[in-house]
């Protein structure tokens, strides 16, 4: 089991997955070896499965153009709303289901159709793959897709419903959600009772995070161990009335009771993958109880862990697999050391309650410091008051929210929860959601930290934990190998400061978009900002500033905003609420006031760390692409050229300007192409005047305009420049050494992972390392 759950875990380190064929191989030769070496036999029976389950999940049958497919296909829940239409998560069923493994699909489903969870419909769908924007310190939705069972995306282009499913949980769902939506803490209390989490409001969303009391609302571990307790508590009292003498029997009834209701709680809130893996991991510490032998935390761990990894290999890749077994891990093993303390038990209630109180302490800061720097690892960041809220709340949900949650559902469930019982469970979350207000007015509540950071923490809370853990002092020693990652993660940032000859340029993946950021010596430029869609999302927020925290950078030097359009200047508000000291640069008149005073995109020279910013154009202001602003930057050796979306019209006038007599001032190493590769420029007389090494293409992934044309990348391969598209390598980071110039990708370089490669729907194959 060791061997099995350590290799399926490294699986997040793979370059590729085996094919079919090496994976049968691989289970043969692991047959072999079981006699004589079981954690090589398991390890390797790991390496086929993890590839046979992906294989089995991704391998899709489509139509010949990939345009459409048709399927019929169960609503599982419905994922967000707005006003036009309807995000949902679908089973496919039928011909379109797999033997091993569900299938999921997330649709965007037009709001005109009224569609609730539960139905089975026929659809005919416009696909598109799971690939997503991939950059360093952002949310890598391709990898979380794939850990959900999701395999491609899409829009919904016919429904017909085949099946109103009407089975007991759907009938509960819509009835407990006409009744509960409307209370001022509905939004929460659906979380809690089915799961669904659509209606939660920013204002608290953004309270949860800030607390750290998600996994307070999120039916997980917690909820079925409390409604476990609760219900082997009230269960033996009960099975104590009727047999008193034989309290083992009466122990495993209760716990069988006690079962069968976290089986109903899970059913009924939807069975979720984070309640599975709860629902196992309780049914395991029942099941070695009545073995009536003698387990180790470590070992009780282990069959969790390895049950899990059997049924899905790729839940470790979710950000709630680590932290549920983080958290079973810290809990198993302090039980252990309280069940080996060999203490006189006090006799005074009152010295047994302190004693209650500091052992409840003592689990909670483990908890806290772990959880803590799991969540800087998987969020990029860690609310610093989430140990205050975590006393005072998970007590408060223990002793009186989930247990009153789980009576308010089997009242509704026969249809006996009036009223007035919601509105009494809405008032037991009204402490938390007033909490979230005076939140507001504290300073900190989010503290962002950089990988480096995140990195050297765990490492010193795993020696502290293995120090702490460990007796012998050989292994004690040993222990503190891992003070010394630590201390040279410390390190890194001012090594790469005091490197004063290296600058970076980091063209980051925000789709179908232009934002590159110049970075030196810990200090950034950044040159157009990405989209932004509607009143909450935009790439600023989304890709560039978790990006900047993600090095550990703090501030901005300048924003340059080459000219209007929503693709290259859409997150200009975001950014400047952001880094409010920041000089911004353009020619679009902003519709809010900014200070310092922007300045305009004439012609100019700044010296900027030591490099040379040269503002080429235009040489007035002008509406539309040839109006963008031309950023050349260059040391006493390199030179870079971000041309915005230019035309061929203002290529010509670059080239009159600065290339028609001697002393060409756009020479440049690096091009970030000029209007993400159409055909409307990189004309052949501005390739040959700029002369690139490298030519790098901000272009989405399938992109509507299929960009960068086909005559744009022949014209540049005539010219002998190497080319590189974002949408195909995520993030491209080009390092400007003193001696070397190195291109890196996200997909193939920074995290050459087989999850982040770049998958076509129902294919598989490009995985595979060539």
């Amino acid at each position: 089991m060791f061997g099995y759950c350590a290799i399926v875990i490294s699986a997040l380190c793979w370059p590729s997955l085996l094919t079919p064929i090496h994976a049968y191989l691989c289970i043969g030769i692991a047959a072999i070896l079981l006699r004589w070496s079981k954690l090589l036999a398991g390890g390797l029976f790991a390496v086929a499965w993890v590839s046979l389950f992906s294989h089995q999940l991704l391998t899709f049958q489509t139509s010949e153009n990939h345009s459409s497919i048709e399927t019929r296909a169960e609503i599982i829940s419905l994922v967000y709303r707005n006003s036009d239409r309807i995000s949902a998560d679908i089973r496919l069923l039928g011909v379109n289901s797999s033997t091993f493994v569900q299938r999921y699909m997330r649709v965007n489903w037009p709001e005109t159709i009224p569609v609730r969870v539960g139905e089975v419909w026929q659809l005919q769908i416009q696909p598109k793959p799971i690939a997503s924007t991939l950059n360093q310190g952002g949310f890598n939705r391709q990898r979380y897709y794939l850990s959900k069972h999701i395999i491609g995306t899409g829009k919904v282009i016919i429904a017909e419903r085949v099946m109103a499913t009407e089975n007991i949980r759907t009938r509960f769902n819509h009835h407990i959600i006409d009744k509960v939506l409307p209370l001022s803490n509905g939004d929460l209390l659906l979380a809690l009772m089915v799961g669904d989490k659509q209606f939660i409001t920013d204002e608290h969303w953004q309270g949860l995070r800030q607390s750290g009391t998600g996994h307070l609302i999120a039916i997980s571990g917690l909820h079925l161990s409390v409604l476990a307790l609760w219900a082997l508590f009230i269960a033996r009292l009960m099975l104590a009335q009727f047999n008193v003498t034989q309290s083992i029997v009466n122990l495993k009834l209760a716990a069988m009771m006690a079962l069968g209701l976290c089986i109903v709680y899970a059913y009924l809130s939807g069975f979720s993958l984070p309640t599975q893996r709860a629902l196992i991991m309780l049914a395991l510490v029942i099941v070695l109880s009545f073995l009536r032998r003698y387990s180790t935390s470590f070992e009780r761990l282990l069959w969790a862990l390895f049950i899990v990894l059997l049924i899905d290999p790729l839940s470790m890749m979710s950000a709630g697999f680590w932290l549920s077994f983080g958290a079973l891990g810290i809990i198993l093993s302090f039980m252990q050391q309280l069940g080996g303390n060999k203490d006189v038990p006090a006799r005074s209630m009152r010295k047994r309650m302190t004693k209650k109180a500091l052992q409840f302490w003592s689990l909670q800061w483990r908890l806290s410091l772990l959880l803590g720097a799991l969540q800087m690892l998987l969020f990029g960041g860690v609310a610093p008051y989430a140990l205050l809220f975590n006393l005072l709340f998970v007590p408060w949900f223990s002793l009186v929210v989930i247990p009153l949650t789980f009576i308010v559902m089997l009242l509704s469930s026969v249809g006996l929860a009036t009223q007035g019982i919601l509105v009494g469970l809405n008032s037991t979350i009204s402490p938390l959601t007033w909490s979230f207000h005076q939140l507001q007015h504290l300073p900190l509540t989010w503290l962002s930290a950089s990988e480096d950071l995140s990195l050297a923490l765990l490492f010193l809370l795993l020696a502290f934990f293995l120090l702490r853990l460990i007796t012998k002092p050989l292994w004690r020693v040993l222990a503190l190998v891992f003070l010394l990652p630590s201390a040279l993660l410390m390190a890194r940032p001012f090594v790469d400061i005091n490197n004063r000859s290296n600058w970076k340029l980091h063209l980051l993946d925000v789709g179908q978009g232009l934002s590159a950021i110049i970075e030196r010596q810990g200090r950034v430029v950044i040159y157009d900002t990405g989209a932004a869609f509607g009143e909450d999302f935009s790439y600023a927020k989304r890709v560039i500033i978790p990006f900047l925290q993600y090095q550990g950078i703090d501030s901005v030097d300048y924003l340059i905003l080459s000219h209007a359009d929503n693709d290259h200047a859409g997150g200009a508000q975001d950014l400047l609420s952001q880094y409010p000291g920041l000089q911004l640069i353009t020619d679009i008149e902003m519709p809010f006031s900014v200070l310092p005073q922007p300045m305009s995109c004439r012609p100019k020279h700044l010296v900027w760390q030591g490099l040379s910013l040269q503002i080429l154009a235009p040489r007035e202001p002008r509406a539309g692409n040839n109006g963008s602003c031309v950023l050349k930057v260059s040391d006493d050796q390199y030179q870079l050229l971000l041309p915005g979306d230019i035309e061929s019209e203002a290529e010509q006038e670059l080239i009159q300007t600065y290339a028609a007599f001697e002393g060409n001032v756009l020479t440049s190493d690096v091009l970030v192409a000029p209007h993400h590769g159409s055909n409307t420029s990189s004309s052949e007389a501005f390739i040959h005047a700029v002369s690139p090494q490298l030519v790098l293409y901000p272009a989405g992934l399938h992109n509507r305009y299929h960009f960068p044309k086909t005559t744009v990348v022949e014209r540049y391969k005539v010219a002998q420049s190497e080319q590189y598209m974002v949408g195909r390598n995520g993030q491209l980071s080009v390092i400007f050494e003193q001696d070397d110039l190195k291109v890196r990708g996200f997909r193939y370089d920074i995290s050459p992972f087989w999850y982040n490669r770049v998958f076509e729907f129902g294919l598989l194959e490009n995985t595979r390392v060539e």
